[in-house]
């Protein structure tokens, strides 16, 4: 049974902290219409004059990656928002590990992922001229003319931090928890060959790799959180 609903008590809490760098060009958009005023006609999202990756989006692509995964190591893995799958885990107390890592209508969160800046507000970006090709007849869309997008420059360095909630990911130990063997294949995967996030991945846009990430364990002590070890993202 893994009935993950166990946010009455705090158990462990992990905070993951490092820098994504974008290894090719990227951008998370604001849609095909552009703030009003704009000099191009497919913009990058900002905050506060800083472009931004929103936590959102880094969970999303969290949780459609291991999805995959999930299925692969044999995981029964459903839609996030099929109701009646949803209900059935909750009436039998035996949730899917991907509920119970990014929660549910039924279960909270046991992750937190915080919006992403450049590190010192330091970036790049440049503009992309493009145009949209009809798949039939292999010409130029008619009434879609060329377009310019703004683009982050590769190599931006970009804040990243994650809480991890009553899972015991670290430090690494036997477990037959699925959800630390996904959350580890996770963080492997991005601190090695890395995840695309935003538009345009199938040219190749928006791959991110994990750099400079340590993680903090922490557990109550004397009703107050205390760090009780450190080390290396890998």
């Amino acid at each position: 049974m893994n009935d993950y609903r166990d946010f009455h008590k705090l158990n462990v809490f992990i905070r993951v902290d490092g820098f994504l760098v974008n290894e090719t060009p990227l951008r998370v958009g604001v849609g095909r219409e552009p703030p009003l005023g704009s000099a191009v006609d497919i913009a990058v999202y900002m905050v506060n004059g800083l472009p931004c990756i929103p936590g959102s989006s880094l969970k999303g692509l969290f949780r459609s990656y291991l999805e995959s995964i999930a299925s692969s190591m044999g995981c029964k893995v459903h839609d996030p928002w099929d109701e009646q799958a949803i209900r059935e885990e909750a009436r039998n107390r035996n949730f899917c590990p991907i509920c119970g890592i990014f929660g549910n209508t039924e279960l909270a969160s046991h992750v937190r992922i915080y919006d992403s800046y450049p590190k010192d507000g330091v970036f790049h970006m440049f503009q992309k001229t493009g145009i949209a090709i009809d798949r039939v007849f292999g010409s130029v869309r008619p009434g879609l003319g060329p377009f310019i997008e703004e683009l982050i420059s590769p190599k931006t360095k970009w804040t990243f931090r994650m809480d991890i909630i009553n899972i015991d990911l670290y430090p690494e130990k036997p477990t037959n928890d699925d959800r630390v063997k996904l959350l580890k294949n996770l963080f492997q995967t991005l601190t090695g060959i890395g995840l695309n996030i935003g538009a345009r991945k199938s040219v190749g846009c928006g791959l991110v790799r994990l750099e400079e990430a340590k993680w903090r364990r922490y557990e109550l002590q004397d009703g107050l959180l205390k760090m009780v070890g450190e080390g290396e993202v890998k």
